[in-house]
């Protein structure tokens, strides 16, 4: 198994767990697509952009997201 290290900087959002508002993509600045897939973790969300197909995830409860390395960071490139 090959390690890969990628940095992920925390983003601060304005987004509340009683009031979801709109979360914005960082490169782009669309609205993203919000997508629960845990229903046990309702708290933790996987955002996608679909202008530049960026993907986030985001802490509601802390109000922070970090975008997911791309296949670009995962080959190292």
């Amino acid at each position: 198994m090959d390690s890969v290290f990628v940095a992920m900087d925390l983003i601060r959002i304005p987004l509340h767990y009683e009031e979801p508002s709109e979360v914005l993509c960082s490169r782009c600045f669309c609205a993203l697509e919000r997508h629960q897939l845990d229903i046990e973790l309702p708290s933790r969300i996987v955002g996608s952009c679909e202008s530049c197909k960026a993907w986030y995830l985001i802490d509601v409860e802390e109000g922070l997201m970090v975008l997911l390395p791309d296949e670009q960071d995962l080959r190292g490139a």
